[in-house]
């Protein structure tokens, strides 16, 4: 059975719960997220927000394996179940997430990485006089097809790279959104398969940045309502028992799992009028 919400409504719930317009094609707000954050915020809009873009982890093997996402199911407190889109490839499914528009609308139709041209949560920001970064290594998706916006990019060849600027950006405190790609897992999924030893070393390796990525959060962010999610592109399938691949119109590529949790500003360090 296919998941009911498209991964289409994430945008402007994102828009929503951090109180700006949303890009112009977006699908309306996903209600199980904004309810969610508007109950934890206490109906505050969040002055924050962390993305962490782990590809390809399918729902079934965060349900199959979940010793090596405790941490990740730990902090979630909100587990939004989410379908994606078709072809259920990496630089489709991350323009619907950052456009909520279906992949005919924002023009990437098939494994290619241009510029995407229409309006995206990084322009909505940016024109609601918000700081958005992008923490990506310099050959994925992330990195290429939000390109050429009034934005930070910070790209490095490592994911201990990647995860240390983030960790910085967090700390420095001067970006209100930062998405951050790991593509570690549908590298080794690819080669070996999706339950290989290879790839649920590199899904447990998501799982401890994850919970850096937390931490640091609560940490740093305490002045601030936040909101941080573990938010895949697509899933994934073996094939012949050797490899795995992805890109099909089957539970097991476009099933994927969220989660999300919202952090309260700690008593007496909210921004005045927040």
């Amino acid at each position: 059975m296919y998941n009911r919400d498209s991964l289409d409504t994430v945008c402007g719930a994102l828009s929503r719960i951090m109180g700006i317009d949303p890009p112009a094609f977006a699908a309306e707000p996903n209600s199980s997220l904004v309810e969610y954050a508007e109950e934890k915020l206490a109906g505050r809009r969040a002055g924050r927000v962390l993305m962490f873009n782990p590809d390809a982890v399918a729902q079934w093997i965060y349900r199959k394996y979940p010793w090596f996402v405790s941490d990740v199911a730990r902090i979630g407190e909100l587990e939004l179940p989410l379908r994606s889109v078709m072809p259920s490839v990496t630089p489709v499914c991350f323009g619907t997430m950052y456009t909520g528009a279906q992949p005919a609308v924002h023009g990437i139709r098939k494994y290619e990485k241009p510029v995407i041209r229409i309006d995206t949560i990084f322009d909505a920001l940016i024109r609601a006089g918000k700081r958005p970064a992008i923490v990506a290594d310099g050959e994925c998706s992330v990195g290429k097809i939000f390109r050429e916006r009034d934005m930070d990019y910070y790209i490095f060849d490592t994911l201990g790279q990647i995860a240390e600027k983030a960790v910085e950006l967090i700390r420095e405190d001067r970006h209100d959104f930062i998405a951050v790609y790991h593509g570690n897992y549908d590298h080794w999924m690819h080669k070996f398969g999706p339950e290989s030893t290879e790839a649920i070393s590199e899904l447990r390796a998501n799982n401890y940045t994850f919970e850096m990525l937390y931490n640091a959060v609560r940490k740093y962010w305490s002045g601030h309502d936040s909101l941080i999610g573990f938010a895949m592109d697509h899933g994934c399938h073996e094939v012949d028992g050797h490899s795995g691949s992805h890109g099909l119109d089957m539970e097991e590529d476009l099933n994927i799992m969220h989660l999300y949790t919202a952090v309260p500003a700690a008593s007496g360090k909210r921004p005045e009028g927040a």
